[in-house]
């Protein structure tokens, strides 16, 4: 079974959270998205899925590319087909 994507990126956040040592509360703070939504957003098994402008702000104030949040692996580009 395959795990959704929202859940899947919920994932990759709180990894990059967690290996910064910083929490939700902070990303909350420097995204100015309120601490409940975001707990809601990152939910590790039933998460609600990102905003477009959510997945924006939180690649922003974590210094990545959204893709990097979005890929399967870091590093490796998607083909088309």
């Amino acid at each position: 079974m395959t795990r959704s994507i929202a859940v899947q990126v919920a994932q990759r956040i709180r990894r990059v959270l967690d290996t910064r040592g910083l929490t939700v509360e902070w990303l909350a703070d420097a995204t100015g998205t309120a601490s409940r939504t975001l707990t809601r957003r990152l939910h590790l098994t039933r998460p609600c899925g990102l905003t477009v402008d959510e997945l924006n702000a939180i690649a922003g104030a974590l210094d990545v590319a959204p893709g990097v949040l979005l890929s399967r692996r870091p590093g490796r580009r998607y083909r088309c087909v």
